[in-house]
This record gives C-alpha cells, structure tokens and sequence, in this order.
C-alpha cells in the first residue's frame, strides 16, 4: 500500500514539472517537425502560431519556441534554435547588415502588420517651472503626451522589438529620446505611470493583448504617430474602446513568416507549411481566429527581400 502511495506522490509531482518543461520556450525533445519561433506566450506572434496549428489539425508536426518577440526570433534561428520565425521585415533588414546568417533567410508568406503603440498617462505629467526670483518655487503645470513629435528629448521605456525600431527612428528624426529597455509591457506601462518614462513604446499586432487588458481607469491612453515616414513604414489608424481611444494613428511594419535556407527534408516541409497556410487562409479570415489574419490578402504580398522557393513537399 505503501508503495502505491509512493508511486501516486511521485507521479502527481512529475505531472506540473513536465507542464513546466513546456512553458519554458524551448521545444519538445520529440519535435521531429519545424521549430517556428514566436514570440512570448500569450502575445501576438504566439496567437498566430497557435491559429497556424489549429487548422493544419496537427497533421503537420510544428513545435513552437518562445522568444522575447520579432527581434529574439532573428537571432534564434541565427544560431539555429529556431528553422522559420515571424519578424518583422524593418528589424530583418536592419540585422541582416551584421549578421550573414539572418542575411541569408528567406521569406515564406508575407502576413499582417505590426503596429507601434505609443502608451502615454491619460492624466498627464506635472512639471515645475523655473524658481522665481531664483528661490521661490516655480508653477507647476500639466501636460499631456498626445503625439509622437511632443517627445524630444523625453524619457521612454522601449519593450521587445522597440528597442531596435525605437531607436532607428530616432537617428532619423533627432529627438534625442532617453531609452529605458525593459523587459515587459508591464514593467514599461508601470514607468509611465510613475513618471519615469513619458510614453512606453511596444509592438504588436492589432489589437494588442496587453493594452487591450487597460481599462479607462487604468490612468493610460494612447498618442498618435503623426511623423512623416517612409517605406518600410506606413502609417494606419486603429481604435481601442476599452481605453476610449477611437482612430489614432499608429506606424505600421509588414511581418514576414521566413525560413532558414535549407537543401534537405526540411525543404519540403516548409513548402508544405506554406501550401497549408494558402489552403487554409479563407478559414483563418472566416473562423474564430486572430484578427491578422483579416489583414492578409495574399501571402505574396511584395516586401524587398529573397523569397522562398514554393518546392512540392518530398512523398515518403
């Protein structure tokens, strides 16, 4: 009897570690199909990948490995953690120029937008003015972040793939921003609402999990992106009625589905990932999926890098 008692004890701890295996981002040992590298759980590209295996019914053996988001996933199959991963087509670009490895990746579909959202207080920054007659306390006055271009020379938090994207812009525009890189979008928002940082910039998908959590009491609101900018930018509104935000106007990027380049097997399970995603997008529009997938209307939807070549999967 108490052998069995032991045996049950044993099993019953083993079960939330083997569950806690599976959480940590890497794949199963077992994964005999494609590793495709997404992002945090629960986030955006971790959606898609989620839909992606809903409709291909698990017939198709893909294993997916958590990253910290389009940035981490360039590096992830850089060193070959990862055989295809969603980024983002500006940090592609950006990173293939030091890296011959992400140089050589190649695009497999072209899917939906990532959008830059700019989380500012709702209520305002109180800043003091100049001391009067050099010991006086100065007046103190509110302002409210409501634009991209309010913040020269302010301090921002930069989350995930931002903390590239964030500062490319920069160099362009001149703002002079201080960047605070953190870890999360609730480490970012927390910043903000202290007054450390005067906007929180993340990137996601439409609509973005974490801010779509906010509510109008939770003190944070959105700015609109109202600088000009070019290709491979675009700029596009979005609302959020949870937060009371209607058509504020967010920088936009194409994400990319790309793929290590490789000669074997793994060819031929790419091209079948591809056929799959083709056969099944009017499902993905129609059905109770993300709402990226309404965005996509052809998964050749041009973007200026090497594509992979549409090989017939290899019959065993």
């Amino acid at each position: 009897m108490k052998n069995h008692l032991l045996i049950g004890l044993i099993c019953a701890l083993a079960i939330p570690a083997a569950h806690a295996a599976r959480m940590d981002g890497a794949p199963p040992a077992a994964c005999d199909g494609l590793k495709v590298a997404t992002g945090p759980a629960g986030k955006g590209y971790s959606k898609l990948f989620a839909d992606m295996l809903r409709v291909s019914k698990h017939a198709m053996p893909l294993c997916e490995v958590h990253t910290d988001g389009g940035l981490d996933n360039l590096t992830t199959l850089s060193v070959k953690k990862a055989d295809v991963g969603i980024v983002p087509i500006d940090a592609l670009t950006k990173m293939a120029e030091g890296d011959a490895s992400v140089a050589g990746l190649l695009v497999v579909a072209s899917l939906n937008s990532n959008y830059l959202h700019i989380v500012t207080s709702a209520n305002g920054f109180s800043l003091e003015g100049p001391k009067k007659f050099g010991v006086l306390k100065g007046d103190t006055r509110t302002f409210r972040i409501a634009k991209m271009s309010e913040l020269r020379g302010a301090p921002v938090a930069l989350v995930g793939s931002a903390q590239l994207m964030v500062r490319q812009l920069d160099k362009v525009l001149g703002y002079n921003m201080r960047y605070i890189d953190v870890d999360s979008d609730e480490a970012a928002f927390k910043k903000v609402l202290a007054g450390h940082a005067y906007a929180a910039f993340t990137i996601a998908g439409w609509p973005h999990g974490q801010v779509s959590r906010l509510t109008q009491g939770s003190g944070l609101t959105l700015a609109n992106f109202d600088v000009p900018i070019s290709s491979p930018y675009s700029v596009r509104p979005f609302s959020y009625k949870n937060i009371g935000v209607y058509n504020v106007q967010a920088l936009a990027v194409q994400n990319v589905l790309v793929t290590r380049p490789f000669s074997g097997s793994k060819t031929g399970e790419v091209a079948a990932l591809r056929q799959m995603l083709e056969r099944e997008l009017p499902e993905l529009k129609d059905g109770d999926y993300e709402p990226g997938w309404n965005e996509i209307n052809s998964f050749d939807r041009e973007v200026k890098w090497a594509r992979f070549a549409r090989v017939a999967p290899k019959r065993k």
